[in-house]
């Protein structure tokens, strides 16, 4: 007859604990506490990106990307004494809200981009950005119509030569009054 202890050393053998170790109920991120929910779906790994920067770092390849479109909107966009007419935004924070990243968008609630199987959940309400865009709306209400959004995005993806769940993105934005777009156009009435 063998004995328990002889059975739990054998190769192959594993012990499960009759109680699960218990999960934490909140997610720190970026210096920030978020309450976990059924929506939690961020991966420890994922978290390990956060924060990294890397389009910051001046000697990074992206940083690189990231200055030569700057300076291309700073250059060709001037106003009258040379000033750019754009600002550059390029800290903003990855974490976002559901509003932000699609009510503010008009994204429809059952869009398959709002799938827990898209997009990196820290629960129901908050989430790390899929899209640049997620910042639009907050800035046009700040006051602001000419601006660049630089920064990294989340997407869930099946990681392969071409695909990794972060990358970046850069997204310009104008805004023109209907008389500053048309202001060179002659208007025939039919």
């Amino acid at each position: 007859m063998l004995k328990i202890s002889h059975i739990l050393r054998s190769p192959g053998l594993r012990c499960f604990a009759s109680q699960s170790k218990p999960e934490l109920n909140e997610i720190s991120l970026l210096g920030q506490s978020f309450a976990r929910d059924d929506y939690t779906n961020i991966t420890d790994k994922i978290c390990s990106y956060l924060g990294k920067n890397i389009y910051l770092d001046q000697n990074h390849p992206l940083s690189l990307v990231r200055q030569r479109i700057v300076n291309y909107f700073y250059k060709t966009f001037t106003k009258s004494r040379g000033n750019p007419v754009f600002s550059v935004y390029d800290r903003l924070s990855p974490i976002v809200s559901t509003y932000q990243n699609f009510d503010s968008l008009l994204i429809p609630e059952n869009h398959p981009s709002r799938l827990k199987s898209d997009c990196y959940y820290i629960n129901r309400e908050y989430l790390l950005r899929a899209h640049m865009t997620a910042h639009q709306n907050e800035l046009i209400k700040a006051g602001l119509n000419n601006f660049l959004m630089i920064g990294d995005v989340y997407r869930r993806d099946e990681i392969d030569r071409t695909h990794f769940p972060v990358f970046h993105q850069v997204d310009a934005v104008r805004l023109k009054t209907k008389d500053e777009l048309f202001e060179k156009q002659l208007f025939i009435n039919f």
